[in-house]
């Protein structure tokens, strides 16, 4: 018996000690709201929709200390659908759910910066992001997460190391960021296809700069992606900029992507504005010009007005008001600029949403 309990006990401190040098958080946002949509067409719905604020997810996050500054860290993040109660999405070719489909990486930091393994997303959402005119609310039909940060699978899915999948997010992936130097960044990240014969076969190459000063923040980045035969290339630039006050805040994105074969580019331009009315209330409001050129043309706008009511520092409600539109009637062979918010046989639509976001 007293062998017994000095095995646990040994065992106690080695576990106490592991936990005291490794680290591993639980985190998430559960996000859910009630959405009507009225198509002039008469395709009009209502439902209960995940991720309308922020996406909805969860995740697991690990850092360790390996002395001398450098340390450790493990990322593995993953959708929750939490209107059905699912988690992950199908990414790549052939179609199968991932259930990190967010990000899965292993990597090192320190005071050269971070270098980061695995599935990650492209430097567009990781600098031009932080610009977005909504803050990347409602990504299901954002210009900026479907177009600028190329999350439109139909679009974009041949192009990267997804192939198929979104090209937000590219998988056998490796990615660097620097620390600040006198307010000023760099990011670089190269994703593999992992074909034979190429290494240029479904490939991403992406590289950023940020720069950041009290209340202002600015940032650019330029991509290169490729198809599965390395015979089309895309190519994207996207440039954000913001400023935070403490009466209002504001916030600014141009981007514009070009396939080279066919000549088609889609560029989209965003401004948007938030302003605390009283301690627990901020309104939103943002506009969204999306351009097709080249191949073919096509102009959407899309304005948004949202109002947030903070119960908590992890809790908030919130309510909104949209409406989009496109040049022509949306057909099933044209690429739609107003994907998600304005259905075939429309030209425009309105939606109203409320909802609770819960982070944790």
């Amino acid at each position: 018996m007293k062998k017994t309990l000095t095995a646990l006990a040994v065992l106690g401190a080695c576990m106490s000690n592991a936990s005291a040098q490794s680290a591993v958080t639980l985190y998430g946002i559960i996000d859910a709201g009630v959405t009507r949509v009225n198509n002039d067409g008469g395709n009009n719905r209502t439902t209960i929709e995940a991720g309308q604020m922020q996406v909805s997810r969860w995740g697991l996050r690990g850092e360790e200390d390996l002395g001398g500054g450098l340390k450790a860290r493990v990322n593995l993040e993953g959708t929750l659908s939490n209107d059905t109660g699912t988690a992950g999405v199908p990414t790549g070719t052939p179609s199968s759910t991932a259930l990190f489909d967010r990000e899965a990486t292993v990597g090192l930091a320190g005071d050269f910066g971070a270098v980061t393994l695995g599935r990650q997303n492209i430097l567009g959402i990781n600098s031009v992001g932080m610009a977005d005119p909504m803050g990347l609310a409602f990504a299901a039909t954002s210009p900026n997460v479907l177009f600028s940060a190329m999350n439109s699978a139909a679009v974009y899915g041949a192009y990267g190391a997804n192939n198929g999948g979104s090209a937000l997010r590219q998988s056998n992936s490796i990615k660097y960021v620097s620390p600040y130097w006198h307010n000023f960044g760099i990011g670089l990240m190269r994703a593999f296809g992992e074909q034979p014969g190429s290494t240029q076969k479904n490939k991403y190459e992406g590289v950023s700069a940020f720069y950041h000063t009290g209340p202002f923040g600015a940032s650019a980045v330029y991509a290169r992606l490729k198809n599965i035969t390395a015979s089309e290339e895309l190519k994207s630039w996207a440039f954000g900029a913001r400023y935070t006050g403490t009466r209002f805040s504001l916030r600014s994105t141009y981007s514009t992507n070009e396939l080279e074969t066919t000549g088609r580019r889609i560029s989209v331009f965003g401004v948007g504005i938030d302003v605390p009315v009283a301690p627990a209330v901020t309104l939103t409001g943002a506009v969204y010009n999306t351009r097709h050129t080249g191949d073919a043309r096509d102009d959407s706008q899309q304005f948004i007005a949202i109002a947030k009511y903070a119960f908590s520092k992890r809790t908030s409600g919130y309510a909104s008001i949209g409406h989009a539109r496109t040049d022509t009637v949306v057909t099933a062979t044209q690429i739609n600029l107003a994907q998600g918010f304005v259905a075939i046989g429309s030209d425009s639509a309105n939606r109203i949403t409320t909802g609770v976001i819960h982070y944790f």
